[in-house]
């Protein structure tokens, strides 16, 4: 490919600026000018072979602006893998690549926080925290001596879904030697003997777990996929890392058991968000709570620009894209067979 091949941009406030310049190498970025409607779209993209669309000055490629762009064939944009702002079905019949690097852009900083919340669990974080503010601390007293409790090495741990965050969060607990069992029914085999995944069915997690990390999207088969018949099976004294979705939690039942003191719970998800002010999950000692902060690491927002545009330069070298979405995989996002 040459200079001559145009790529529109609607890149957002972060540049990883090695990937652009890589990019700029082979095509010629031009930037989106103001905010586009859909007619503002149709005629920026005359003569561009590629749109990135990773800010919020682009409208939605409808079926419209996709058969109006006679020379698209690639287009980068971030739909956390569901598709979204995108025609798919229009796309695929013109033969228009998708790239959506999302998910795998915030794995790392959602795997670390994940990380963290287990170990701020197992010594009670919620409650030494209250105490310390209230005044009311004790010398080398967690009040969690009935529940797991202390190291994270050697526990027994469940993962429910293991997409780019569950990878990297089996990466993260190597060191500490886990006995780790892991739920998920899209994992590939190449995961799996990469990474030496256990896999089981989802009571058999249950079963095994001092801690339970749920990390699954929200589609219609995951929401309340851990109800209160889940939470029993569970067990008593056991720890509940969500960083995922709030709605893949009935989060009635979970309540329950909190307030029961039967369960320590850390908490970056909920439902609804924000969470109400006096919502009674901010009272609770036994749960850490953080107001859906996991992706949030500004040093990894770069990212979604920069594995979009490495995708553009192995597309326009001829090359295998890493991160295309195809309508198999939004199915799997929404829950459909």
């Amino acid at each position: 490919m040459t200079k001559r091949v145009k790529v529109l941009e609607d890149s957002g406030p972060w540049i990883d600026e090695d990937a652009r310049q890589q990019l700029q190498e082979m095509a010629e970025l031009i930037a989106v000018d103001g905010v586009l409607d859909e007619d503002g779209l149709i005629n920026a993209l005359k003569g561009c072979t590629g749109l990135i669309k990773l800010g919020g000055r682009v409208p939605a490629l409808t079926r419209r602006v996709l058969e109006s762009a006679a020379e698209l064939q690639l287009v980068g944009l971030r739909s956390d893998r569901f598709g979204s702002g995108i025609d798919l079905q229009v796309a695929a019949q013109r033969g228009i690549r998708v790239i959506d690097a999302d998910n795998l852009s915030s794995a790392h900083p959602v795997a670390e926080w994940n990380l963290a919340l287990i170990l701020l669990c197992l010594r009670n974080a919620g409650a030494v925290f209250r105490q310390m503010i209230a005044g009311t601390d004790r010398w080398a007293h967690t009040g969690n001596d009935d529940f797991v409790n202390g190291e994270l090495t050697e526990r027994k741990v469940g993962l429910i879904g293991c997409g780019h965050v569950g990878q990297r969060l089996v990466e993260l607990l190597v060191p500490f030697r886990v006995d780790l069992q892991v739920c998920d029914p899209y994992v590939s085999a190449d995961v799996v003997d990469r990474l030496g995944i256990r896999r089981a069915e989802l009571d058999a997690v249950l079963d095994h777990a001092d801690i339970l990390v749920v990390q699954v999207p929200h589609t219609p088969k995951t929401e309340t996929l851990i109800g209160a018949a889940e939470l029993e099976r569970l067990g008593e004294g056991k720890i509940l890392v969500n960083c995922s979705r709030g709605k893949v939690l009935d989060q009635e039942a979970l309540v329950e058991r909190l307030q029961g003191g039967r369960l320590i719970a850390g908490l970056d998800v909920f439902d609804p968000e924000p969470l109400p002010a006096d919502h009674v999950l901010r009272t609770l000692p036994n749960v850490f709570c953080t107001p859906h902060i996991a992706w949030h690491a500004q040093n990894a927002f770069s990212r979604y620009y920069g594995y979009t545009a490495q995708d553009f330069v192995r597309f326009f070298r001829g090359e295998a894209l890493q991160h295309e979405l195809t309508p198999r995989m939004v199915d799997i996002r929404h829950g459909r067979d």
